[in-house]
């Protein structure tokens, strides 16, 4: 069995469209820390809605992200689900459904963001896999200094 398959399923199954990529979590850290959080690291349900109003989705709409959103129901957000709240709003206005309820892949801790320095960029290279018939291509990625 050649190791080009599993790649080929990876690739086939798509992405997730519920995940956070290192871009818009970096903007919505921006965004949570532009909002003035408590020492404790959280905004206030006023602070939010004032903030997703901003958005343009109708206040029922706000309330079924923020429902989702806020993962412990205590009223307040972090960072974390700022964040969350903040792709559901982007997920919305392009036109996706809200999902029923929060997508594993928005339950994750947040990783830390890499440092701002300068790491190039990712180029796919084509590589031969010397163990296949065929002789099929798949793809590398090299950071690129």
């Amino acid at each position: 069995m050649c190791v080009k398959m599993n790649v080929l399923l990876l690739f086939a199954s798509g992405p997730d469209v519920f995940t956070i990529s290192v871009d818009e979590r970096a903007k919505h850290d921006q965004q949570f820390h532009g909002l003035s959080p408590s020492a404790g690291g959280f905004i206030t349900g006023d602070q939010a809605r004032n903030f997703f109003l901003q958005s343009g989705l109708s206040p029922p709409i706000l309330a079924q992200i923020w429902a989702l959103a806020d993962m412990n129901s205590d009223g307040r957000m972090d960072i974390h689900e700022f964040s969350i709240a903040m792709k559901l709003i982007k997920l919305k206005l392009q036109g996706h459904p809200l999902p029923s309820a929060l997508p594993p892949s928005m339950k994750q801790p947040l990783l830390p963001l890499p440092p701002q320095t300068t790491f190039g960029k990712c180029s796919f290279i084509p590589k031969s896999l010397p163990n296949c018939a065929d002789n099929s291509v798949v793809f590398s990625c090299v950071l690129m200094a």
